[in-house]
């Protein structure tokens, strides 16, 4: 049934792009993607409303209308329009795509995806409205923004629960945004269309793997947030630049859902804003166009920038009021506002007031693009030639002035844009960071893949446009063919088709498999109010973090101090290193105190050892002779004392 519930939710999506294909002069291949911005948007706003479950109804409603209305006479596009290939080929691939994952039922498997994305999703689902006040057992970072998240729940707003159904909405997403690209082909023109869709799919390999992968990748079965990110900057450019009505409203959607999916989003959507901005100015300065005509679109462009802030500011203002999250900094080290760190920086850019800290670091983020191996092209400034490469082909081929005008302009301000972007990630570190992540530019390379992303799907959509009214003719056509066929052969050759999503097998998801059952076991012995603490001896915070996700409602207490981290390894003083993350150095009488003063009733040991049971054994009534071999649940036992054994659960061994 969950398939059927989430083809509802695809036949909702429809209603709203066909209308839009339909009643406005968007061509039909972008209405998906401007329709998926709409619906994120959407619902952001209603979840910080508090009126999420009422929106999601309402939109239902209004995509039965939508569907009316598309049809009714007097539409500006007759209904052929919908015929052209990206718009059908995009609801063909998404209902595939929705039908496969109903059968391989992917898996969340990062890290992240346990510490906020997919528990965010799972959040949402259960309580029917957004993640921020979740009571849920450690120190909940619910700022994270709400766009993508949302955008799960709408795909399994009918049914229960699933995590496949977050990750297809995910990868429906980025399939409208490669389905976007082919509207600036000709019609008719498969040699044209499909190299389009083939180089979007690939384009995510090609920038974020690097080498011989040796695990299976989540790249198509991840709830992570900078993928899409990179793309819908990227699309929110394309749809510029491929419009030739050039209307803003679809990049202004694309830019308040950019602002909505991560804070570096706002950042994205700024230098997009400027980009378009530029773009239309300098179109006015070439053609000497009197002031007359520059005041509506000074005030397009105007509206794209206050866009950006309100769809910014409005979370900030929501947790304001929602939580007792400060807002009014980035965080971090220095504890500066946005305003102020970017002054900071600039002083410092211009020698006032520089630091070593600051040269230090600027200078290993400049090294870091030339040594850099983590694309399958190579280092990250390999990528940003070919970026730049690209629209300067398009440039140079095109008969159209105005397009070899717009694509030469792109060629400068992209590089311009990845600077003034590269430059405010480089801030971060400076200012934000603590400095054991800073010293190491640790997850450079995550904050890099947006911009590169963005850059080079903008840049692909100037090339296919170009293709139109080519000087020598094919020349681009064949020329972008092949450069995907050869990217397509480098992933081919890099990444075994056995360890994506579309070829695995089962086996990638074994072990969380075992994981939910064991979790639905502890769930049946363990009242739902009850509060569990929780022992994995060796964890590295990852099992604790899983094991949150996967009982959720049920509340799996932080079962440690602060200072060292949840969850993880219980053993006496001195029995390990006092700095070992996740050890937790207690005394019987001091673990006891700590269970007892959280309100914990019940413990769950997931895996037990020596350390533990020569510590704590006297703790439990067994003795702990319960875990020796499998994971137990125990109940504490006021009259006794102690913790009595439950039951056992999971596998033997």
């Amino acid at each position: 049934m969950e398939l059927f519930y989430s083809y509802l939710s695809l036949a909702a999506l429809a209603g709203f792009a066909v209308l839009m294909a339909r009643r406005t002069k968007l061509p039909a291949p972008l209405a998906p993607f401007a329709a998926l911005c709409a619906t994120m948007v959407w619902f952001s706003a209603a979840g910080m409303l508090g009126v999420l479950a009422a929106a999601g109804w309402l939109y239902f409603v209004l995509a039965a209308a939508a569907w009316v209305l598309a049809f009714r006479p007097g539409a500006k596009q007759p209904a052929s329009a919908l015929k052209a290939p990206g718009f059908a080929a995009f609801f063909v691939l998404a209902a595939a795509l929705l039908a496969f994952f109903a059968w391989r039922q992917p898996m969340f498997s990062t890290w992240d995806e346990f510490s906020f994305w997919g528990t965010a999703a799972k959040i949402v689902k259960t309580s029917g409205g957004l993640y921020v006040n979740a009571d849920i057992g450690w120190a909940w970072v619910g700022t994270h923004r709400p766009a993508l998240v949302v955008l799960g729940w709408f795909f399994q707003f009918f049914g229960e629960y699933a995590e496949w159904r977050v990750l297809a909405a995910y990868d429906i997403l980025l399939l409208s945004i490669f389905a976007a690209l082919t509207a600036g082909c000709e019609k008719g023109k498969p040699r044209q269309w499909v190299p389009a869709l083939g180089f979007g799919f690939l384009l995510p390999f090609v920038i974020t793997l690097y080498g011989s992968v040796t695990r299976p990748t989540d790249l198509y079965a991840s709830a992570l947030s900078d993928i899409p990110l990179g793309l819908t900057f990227g699309g929110a450019l394309a749809v510029y630049y491929i419009n030739e009505k050039k209307a803003l409203w679809p990049s202004a959607l694309a830019l308040a859902a950019l602002c909505l999916e991560k804070d570096t989003g706002f950042a994205l959507a700024l230098v997009t804003a400027g980009l378009i901005a530029a773009d239309g100015a300098f179109a006015l300065l070439m053609e000497k166009a009197p002031l007359r005509r520059w005041a509506r679109p000074a005030a397009g462009w105007a509206g794209l920038f206050v866009t950006c802030g309100l769809s910014f500011l409005s979370w900030q203002k929501y947790l304001s009021v929602a939580s007792v999250a400060d807002t009014s900094n980035v965080g971090g080290t220095e504890e500066m506002g946005m305003a102020e760190m970017v002054i900071t920086g600039v002083k410092e850019l211009l020698g006032i007031g520089r630091t070593g800290k600051f040269t230090t670091i600027m200078g290993g983020l400049v090294r870091a693009l030339f040594t850099s191996k983590t694309t399958m092209v190579g280092p990250f400034a390999v990528v940003i030639a070919l970026a730049a490469a690209m629209a300067v082909g398009a440039a140079i081929l095109t008969k159209d002035k105005a397009l070899r005008r717009q694509a030469g302009l792109f060629a400068v301000l992209g590089t311009a844009g990845f600077a003034a972007y590269f430059f405010f990630i480089g801030l971060t570190y400076v200012y934000v960071f603590r400095d054991e992540v800073s010293d190491g530019l640790v997850g450079f390379e995550r904050y890099m893949y947006p911009y590169l992303l963005g850059w080079l799907l903008a840049s692909a959509a100037l090339v296919l446009r170009a293709m139109g009214s080519e000087r020598i003719q094919g020349l681009l056509q064949t020329g972008f063919a092949v450069m995907t066929l050869a990217l397509a052969a480098l992933v081919w050759l890099r990444l075994p088709f056995s360890l994506t999503v579309f070829g695995g097998g089962n086996a990638a998801y074994a072990e969380r498999w075992a994981t939910r059952d064991e979790a639905a076991q502890v769930q049946a012995a363990v009242p739902e109010d009850a509060h569990v603490f929780f022992v994995s001896q060796g964890d590295d915070g990852s099992r604790w973090f899983l094991y949150s996700y996967e009982l959720y409602p049920w509340y799996l207490d932080y079962s440690g101090n602060d200072g060292q981290g949840g969850g993880g390894t219980f053993a006496l003083p001195g029995a390990l290193e006092e700095d070992t993350l996740y050890y937790h150095p207690y005394t019987a009488g001091e673990l006891l105190e700590c269970i007892r003063d959280r309100g914990c009733d019940y413990v769950f040991v997931e895996r037990s050892d020596d350390l533990f049971a020569d510590g704590y054994a006297a703790l439990f009534s067994d003795g702990l002779a319960g875990c020796g071999e499998r994971s137990a649940v125990y109940v504490w036992n006021e009259t006794e004392g102690q913790f009595d054994f439950v039951c056992n659960v999971g596998a033997e061994g």
